[in-house]
């Protein structure tokens, strides 16, 4: 994901990857609904300004965040969330 972060002219690319301890079905949830679970991260990204994500304990509430964005939406659209954790993969402020 690459967006702009709010109030600020850097952006911020992130790679990001989902753990659960629940089934498969999860996983193909989130696969199936790869496109909306797309755009809210990106809205969730883009809310951040560039001191919040600086610090390891911003990142921790930017990943909490898209944590609770994907099941909210999973639970919309599938009724049952089950992302338990979100894990950045990369992460690149520039």
């Amino acid at each position: 994901f690459t967006t702009n972060l709010s109030g600020s002219r850097k952006m911020l690319q992130i790679g990001i990857g989902v753990s659960t301890q629940y089934d498969d079905t999860v996983m193909m949830n989130v696969e199936a609904h790869q496109l909306a679970l797309r755009s809210v991260i990106l809205g969730v990204i883009a809310n951040y300004t560039e001191e919040q994500v600086k610090s390891s304990d911003g990142r921790d509430v930017l990943a909490g965040a898209i944590r609770d964005t994907i099941n909210a939406k999973l639970e919309f659209l599938e009724n049952f969330g089950g992302i338990e954790e979100v894990h950045f993969t990369s992460f690149v402020l520039q």
